[in-house]
């Protein structure tokens, strides 16, 4: 270390050290110092001028940015997994609607928290997250009281739905009621850490005229705009009810809201010219690639916005379809799902095609890494703050030690293990910072207890099973016999 023209910090973090700033430096033996909230310094461990009265880490250790979910429900906590055995319209009318909907702000507080747990516990600091879940006013309340016992950062859209075809009744609610409750929860949450926008779930969940107000209100305020696109209900609905033949992007596009302030979640089954529309029109996409190969979709394609420079980042969905709500899972995903959408439109183009050896396959683990980060910052329009390790950036940062990790032993390919791995486990976790402020130590939540939240999550999902009438669709179509 450098002993001329030494610095104080408040925390040094020393070992190989993924920047993702521009030129994707990784410094082998390197160091990022932080000083307050924010990162002062990161180079060469040789060359650091900083002393801290704590240094973090050492040889073995990973410090890399900390990793970003562009998309989420966190409310669903309460129905993780029960899309398992059931169709679409089961589970959406059969239970979502019905138990997320009885969720006041308590419940909604701890049908959030574990997954939140799962998120930051595995080194994601930030979160985007849709909410549509409004028969108790406050419901989103209780997340985002949930978010900010955790420390993280969230990027919250509150979802206004109101079409009669999609939507309950009970969840349906004015244009005027849905902007009035924005601002409210805008007064109420906003800080250095939350930040609120308002935003529909998809084309056919919102009343036109209605939908296009909500988005003109985002532009209005400088805000992102979510949507799912394509939805499933718009190819049941855009052309039976609205006269649409054509596609969600396109329509978006005719109507004049396909812009850089949206973010489309999904972006797949597109027609041919739609993926170009949206490189066009500057719009960004927030890839969910686990619950897509959870769900089947094999010509599952990220290539056609990556290759036309779309900004893209990855998100897990909510956890009714994103079981485990690994971010890292998605990592992988990303990879193993473009990989074969890729030969399955290579099969169908080229009948009797045959696997030759000398294919190169698309993507990397570094490349997976980067849309998990910086990629992911960019898509959220936060990576002035976050996302890289640079001076002057917020200090969002995963410190693991991988010493006893046996699946990044040993470390040739350490970024592609690291990412084919799964990510590190939860105890090789030293220390996820937000901010500068630690947020997880050695694995677990440094003031949220974990089995508290899994307890109060395991008695609502019971209190709500009977509540609604969904203990139904608990196992459906099991094969087992349950005694």
């Amino acid at each position: 270390m450098s002993t001329s023209a030494t610095q104080a910090c408040d925390t040094l973090l020393r070992g190989m050290v993924v920047t993702m700033d521009a030129g994707r430096r990784v410094f082998l033996d390197g160091y990022v110092a932080v000083r307050g909230s924010r990162i002062v310094g990161a180079g060469r461990w040789v060359d650091c001028p900083f002393t801290a009265p704590e240094v973090l880490g050492g040889d073995g250790h990973i410090v890399m940015p900390g990793l970003v979910n562009v998309h989420a429900h966190l409310v669903q906590g309460c129905i993780r997994g029960m899309a398992e055995g059931t169709t679409f319209e089961e589970r959406l009318f059969g239970f979502y609607y019905p138990m997320t909907g009885a969720c006041d702000e308590e419940r909604s507080y701890a049908s959030a928290m574990p997954p939140l747990l799962d998120l930051i516990r595995r080194g994601v600091t930030t979160t985007a997250d849709d909410h549509f879940t409004h028969v108790h006013r406050r419901s989103i309340d209780g997340v985002l009281r949930a978010v900010r016992d955790t420390g993280m950062r969230c990027r919250m859209a509150r979802l206004t739905i109101n079409d009669a075809a999609a939507v309950p009744e009970a969840f349906r609610e004015t244009l005027d009621a849905g902007i009035a409750e924005t601002e409210r929860v805008m007064k109420e949450w906003e800080d250095e850490r939350i930040s609120v926008t308002a935003s529909t779930i998809g084309i056919t969940y919102c009343e036109p005229e209605q939908l296009k107000a909500l988005w003109q209100w985002t532009v209005d305020h400088d805000r992102q705009f979510d949507i799912h696109a394509p939805a499933v209900f718009d190819q049941k609905y855009l052309a039976a009810r609205r006269g649409w033949q054509g596609g969600s992007f396109e329509w978006l596009a005719e109507v004049g809201i396909l812009g850089p302030n949206v973010l489309a979640a999904h972006a797949q089954n597109l027609r041919p010219g739609e993926a170009a529309l949206i490189a066009q029109c500057g719009a960004r996409i927030a890839l969910v690639p686990d619950m897509e190969q959870v769900l089947g979709l094999v010509n599952f394609d990220a290539r056609q916005y990556l290759e036309n420079g779309v900004t893209c980042g990855l998100g897990l969905d909510g956890p009714v379809v994103a079981y485990g709500h690994d971010l890292w899972t998605a990592l992988r995903s990303f990879l193993t799902s473009q990989r074969m959408g890729d030969q399955h439109r290579r099969l169908k183009a080229e009948a009797g095609a045959k696997w030759t050896g000398d294919e190169m396959l698309f993507g990397s683990g570094e490349l997976a890494l980067e849309l998990a980060t910086i990629g992911g910052a960019k898509a959220l329009m936060m990576d002035d703050r976050i996302g890289s390790l640079e001076v002057g950036k917020e200090a969002d940062i995963l410190l693991i030690d991988r010493r006893g990790e046996t699946h990044l032993s040993p470390p040739a390919a350490l970024l592609a293990n690291l990412v084919y791995g799964n990510g590190p486990s939860p105890d090789a976790v030293r220390r996820v910072m937000v901010g500068g402020r630690t947020v997880v130590r050695d694995g677990e939540h440094v003031v949220v207890d974990r089995r508290e939240a899994v307890s109060r999550s395991d008695a609502l999902q019971e209190t709500l099973l009977d509540e609604v009438d969904a203990r139904r669709f608990v196992r459906m179509r099991s094969r087992y016999t349950w005694i």
